[in-house]
């Protein structure tokens, strides 16, 4: 019986900037700026939004990021060096092979930062 596995190969670079929290006066926290970004590193989109920018809102994109930024977090910031988008973080899972760790990956959902 043949095992099925699927692979994540990388088309462009991201790097990461983690998200500086700050608590104001009431306890509010907020994502206030952001650290300089980390080492660019092997990345992918897996998907993005059919119409980026609707009425609503951004749509959702996924991202395929090097595991080797783990722990990344809501508010982190993912950049592409090479254009300049960057893609505020919702949400992450990490996708971990039981057998091969070379082919582990972060699934990030986000939504393009607008300038």
């Amino acid at each position: 019986m043949a095992v099925a596995m699927a692979v994540m190969l990388a088309t462009m670079r991201f790097a990461v900037q983690r998200a500086i929290v700050t608590v104001d006066a009431h306890g509010t926290r907020s994502a206030s700026n952001w650290t300089p970004a980390g080492m660019a590193r092997p990345g992918r989109i897996v998907e993005e939004p059919v119409e980026d920018g609707e009425r609503d809102g951004p749509g959702m994109w996924v991202l395929g990021v090097d595991p080797a930024d783990w722990p990344l977090r809501a508010r982190d910031l993912v950049v592409e060096p090479s254009t300049g988008r960057e893609w505020v973080v919702i949400t992450v899972k990490r996708r971990a092979h039981a057998v091969e760790a070379s082919v582990d990956w972060l699934r990030v959902e986000a939504t393009l930062r607008q300038a």
